[in-house]
């Protein structure tokens, strides 16, 4: 797949050139307790939502400033549109 540009609407890092960034958030991804990380399956779902939003620029959330892919890794964010695409996890899943 070729990687998209920086300034590539609903793009998320993982898929663009800027692979120093993505590797940092990643990084900070892979820091996070197990207990603070949502399932891979959730993580997914997530981005997915992320991904069919008009607020994603970039692997940037326009409304918040976070990377998606970081903030939707941590069980207790939650999507900041009204009305949110994606809820905070409660609950440890295994």
């Amino acid at each position: 797949m070729e990687k998209a540009q920086l300034n590539c609407k609903r793009c998320l890092l993982r898929e663009m050139d800027d692979r120093e960034t993505w590797q940092s958030v990643r990084d900070c991804i892979e820091r996070l307790p197990g207990d603070r990380r949502v399932p891979e399956t959730v993580y997914e779902r997530r981005l997915s939502a992320c991904r069919s939003c008009d607020a994603l620029l970039a692997g940037t959330c326009q409304l918040c400033g976070c990377y998606v892919e970081l903030r939707a890794a941590i069980r207790q964010q939650s999507c900041p549109n009204t009305p949110r695409k994606w809820e905070r996890e409660r609950s440890v899943k295994p």
